[in-house]
């Protein structure tokens, strides 16, 4: 599940618990309404993946490929496509954001023991 703006997206097993194609529901938290996009998503090779969502673009990741989509009207486009994350475990993806003004990064030191 991904959200953006006023949509939660949550991609789901395609038709009959199909592994390689996904579909996406879009709940609409101002009207509180669930819709389907239209047409199925490719899950390459039923790999799991993870996604996360940077502007109107939303990032999806494997091992296999990281796919981007453009967010337009409430559909996803393809944009393209970029090499997965090919190491061993799991896979967790977020967007860490810091307010305006916020000090850069703080580097500490461990005292020896």
């Amino acid at each position: 599940m991904v959200a953006h703006r006023d949509s939660l997206y949550v991609v789901r097993n395609g038709p009959s618990d199909d592994f390689l194609h996904c579909a996406i529901d879009c709940f609409n938290l101002a009207t509180g309404q669930w819709t389907a996009l239209p047409g199925q998503f490719v899950n390459s090779k039923g790999a799991l993946f993870t996604a996360v969502v940077r502007g109107d673009t939303v990032y999806t990741v494997n091992r296999m490929f990281t796919l981007l989509y453009a967010i337009e009207g409430g559909t996803w486009r393809l944009l393209r496509e970029k090499a997965g994350f090919p190491r061993p475990g799991s896979l967790q993806t977020f967007l860490l954001r810091l307010p305006p003004g916020a000090p850069g990064p703080v580097a500490s030191t461990t005292p020896e023991l």
